[in-house]
């Protein structure tokens, strides 16, 4: 959190001006313009370690603003986040800024040991990979 590491500049190692930053609104939900630091005022959180209420947090940011936001700036300002998404991707891959990649979401670990990552793709709605 970027307020976390305002507070604490000097254990972090950094200047604390580089963690004061002015956030710019670019997608507009019906709780909020600035999501993220609205859900952190409401459920309290003030700390890396409040874990439940920073992943109910993610939960409803993540859904609000896909299912719900519109983005307020750029070439599809306007569209809602689900229907533009993709199309941002894609403008963003031809124009050589950005590549398709998949991360690990979940780590699983079978009966008989072996690790597994499930990983989620734009393309594939999951794929497990050893």
């Amino acid at each position: 959190m970027v307020t976390e590491l305002a507070k604490k500049a000097e254990f972090y190692g950094i200047k604390k001006e580089w963690a004061e930053l002015e956030i710019f609104p670019i997608i507009q939900t019906p709780t909020s313009d600035l999501l993220a630091p609205f859900l952190v005022k409401k459920l309290k959180i003030s700390s890396p370690k409040d874990a439940k209420q920073l992943l109910e947090a993610k939960e409803i940011a993540y859904k609000e603003g896909f299912y719900q936001g519109v983005l307020k700036v750029g070439d599809f300002k306007g569209e809602k986040v689900e229907v533009a998404k993709p199309k941002v991707r894609e403008q963003l891959i031809k124009a050589g800024e950005a590549f398709a990649y998949s991360e690990p979401e979940n780590k699983v670990v079978s009966r008989s040991g072996d690790e597994w990552y499930v990983l989620k793709s734009s393309n594939l709605s999951a794929v497990a990979v050893r």
